[in-house]
């Protein structure tokens, strides 16, 4: 039969249409901007017919009145996804949430264990060959029309054809509602200075060629905004907006080294405003796929060096994150979070990054905390995330110790609540008896002193200040030292590096004393290699420096980019110059000293020297 036909005959009015939906049906509606209104509109005008009809929903964006209490026998609303027009509902009983991984929802419509008796859906006008599009909402809606026993489609010249695998022929949809209107649009509010804190460290996270997902939310969307400088960065993620497309226009985002579907982004449904849907109509440069293809974990990983953003509402100090409720209440849902993140696990070169402010809004409650609300949920393990992202910082926790990732995650906490989480670390012995962490009310960390150098034969480093985070990767440099390295920088035989003795040298105040380490490898990986001091204190005024190079490393010319950095900042608080000692034999490090301009030579005991130099001392350079 001519598909044109069949199409004609199954146009009807939204009125007519929805007769089909009867008391205690279970009715499919579409995702969030690609909600078919006007048969939410016509359902909702036959309320006074119903009861007990119950509205799946992956996540709404648009109106909930069907949530209402006056409604509360007609309809209930069931989601997959707590979003922020049906929170309220869910919290007050007047709507259910059901946690399900976003990949499993297809099979709960098509084993009929969650069977639909309608789906409502929003699509483009069909083309030459009969096929209609989901446009920018595939996710679940293509099982569901799949699965349904009677599809209603709201056709939209609005509704952009997006390509992959979207489209569905006229003979597989029931009835046809013929009604124009503007897609719903939807534009992430300005997320301010901490959501923009955070982005840029995650950016520092994300290398050229890597594979991401971007998780629904406005703290992993910001993101984006902070990728420019990168190249051929991929997609795989479940939602796309309009953030995307200057990074397509530079190509920051090309997908020309993904090893799944390559120069392709892959996505699930989109959000945003009308250049955007303008912008992914008929593009084949998105694949927009069914959820149990873009959220499955082991197609994710299929995509090498696949890197998984996601947000959270609280992490303890072990490990475990909580994304999915406040306490007892529930605040989103299961989503992809955790389908990604073990994606991006078995991946080759992936990782899992979660982020999230370091407070509340209200700033009166830390979101790192010593143990996890009363009620919440574990989304995350232990044992899954690889980074944790706030605005102070990064912290690493794949693989490490509970010692070491509560000291990594109070380190990134809001300094106001740091020395409160360290006493109950103390309490729960995470950590040792007589762990230290310098505290202030604002961040100590001068960000701002990094520095990425090349050394020489082409090695990169970073050039950073010094962490308590960095008290096993000290002592580790320490142990593998020569004793010519630990005589030449102790002037004695120095055997141990305890932790009494290390968390000091980690714990400092970067103004009377500063160090400075330069490391090689990702982050939380690193290996130092190389670590300058200075210490205020003498009677001359001037700070006392050291350099301790890592023994493989000597001879690339580290020790004079350690002490131009470290002069530049010593400089910058105000130091008017350095004095050191030497042995008159360590002719490596006289030299870089001598560097500085002129120095006085004082003998202290035989071969062993006391160097000073004074800024402006320095010979004027052409």
């Amino acid at each position: 039969m001519d598909w044109r036909k069949t199409y004609q005959e199954r146009v009807v009015t939204a009125k007519k249409a929805l007769k089909a939906v009867k008391r205690g049906h279970r009715v499919f509606v579409g995702t969030a901007c690609a909600e078919p209104r006007a048969l939410l509109a016509a359902l909702m005008d036959r309320a006074d017919e119903l009861h007990d009809v119950q509205i799946l929903h992956f996540v709404t964006l648009g109106n909930t009145e069907y949530t209402d209490s006056r409604f509360d026998r007609r309809f209930r609303h069931n989601a997959f996804f707590v979003g922020p027009a049906t929170r309220e509902a869910v919290r007050e009983a007047r709507a259910d949430y059901t946690p399900v991984f976003m990949h499993q929802i297809p099979a709960l419509f098509r084993t009929h264990e969650l069977p639909l008796d309608v789906a409502l859906i929003q699509v483009s006008p069909p083309d030459d060959h009969g096929f209609v599009s989901l446009g920018i909402g595939v996710d679940v809606a293509r099982a569901a029309a799949e699965s349904a026993d009677f599809v209603i489609a709201q056709v939209n010249r609005h509704m952009p054809r997006t390509m992959g695998n979207s489209f569905l022929h006229v003979r597989h949809i029931h009835a046809f509602v013929e009604k124009d209107e503007p897609l719903m649009e939807f534009v992430y509010p300005d997320s301010g200075e901490v959501a923009e804190r955070i982005a840029r460290n995650v950016a520092k996270l994300i290398e050229d060629g890597d594979c991401l997902h971007i998780g629904y939310g406005h703290m992993p969307y910001e993101v984006l905004k902070h990728l420019e400088g990168k190249r051929d960065l991929g997609l795989h993620t479940e939602v796309v907006s309009d953030a995307v497309i200057p990074l397509i226009e530079q190509g920051v985002i090309t997908g020309a080294r993904k090893t799944l579907l390559p120069g392709r982004i892959v996505c699930s449904f989109c959000i945003g405003s009308r250049q955007m849907y303008h912008y992914v109509d008929g593009n084949p440069s998105f694949l927009f796929l069914p959820s149990d293809q873009v959220y499955n974990p082991l197609e994710i990983a299929k995509n090498e060096r696949m890197v998984s953003v996601g947000s959270a509402q609280e992490v303890d100090l072990s490990g475990q994150v909580s994304s999915e409720s406040e306490g007892y209440i529930f605040y989103s849902g299961l989503g992809g979070r955790l389908d990604f993140i073990r994606g991006a696990a078995m991946s080759k070169g992936g990782r899992s990054i979660i982020v999230l402010p370091s407070t509340s809004k209200d700033g009166k409650r830390s979101r790192i905390v010593h143990r996890l609300g009363k009620g919440a949920g574990v989304v995350a393990t232990r044992g899954d995330v690889d980074y944790l992202v706030t605005e102070y910082g990064i912290a690493y926790l794949h693989g490490k110790t509970t010692r070491e990732r509560a000291m990594a995650l109070i380190n990134i906490a809001h300094p106001r609540f740091r020395q409160r989480l360290l006493n109950k670390a103390k309490e729960k012995a995470y950590v040792y008896p007589d762990q230290v962490l310098l505290t202030a009310e604002t961040d100590l960390y001068p960000a701002w002193a990094e520095a990425e150098v090349t050394l020489k034969g082409g090695v990169m480093a970073l050039v950073r200040p010094i962490r308590p985070t960095d008290e096993v990767a000290i002592q580790e440099m320490f142990y593998s030292h020569s004793e010519e390295t630990i005589y030449n920088r102790y002037f004695r035989p120095v055997r141990a590096l305890p932790h009494a003795t290390a968390q000091g040298l980690v714990n400092i105040d970067y103004t009377t004393n500063m160090s400075l380490v330069v490391t090689t490898g990702p982050f939380g990986r690193e290996k130092i290699i190389g670590i300058a001091r200075y210490s205020l204190g003498d009677p001359s005024g001037l700070a006392e420096v050291a350099y301790t190079i890592l023994d493989d490393f000597q001879g690339l010319g580290l020790g004079t980019i350690m002490q131009d950095h470290l002069t530049a900042y010593a400089k910058k608080k105000g130091v008017p110059g350095f004095w050191a000692l030497s042995f008159g034999s360590n002719k490596a490090m006289l030299s870089v000293f001598g560097k500085l301009g002129p120095y006085i030579k004082t003998v202290v005991e035989p071969g062993v020297w006391r160097v000073e130099h004074r800024f402006g001392d320095e010979p004027q350079r052409a």
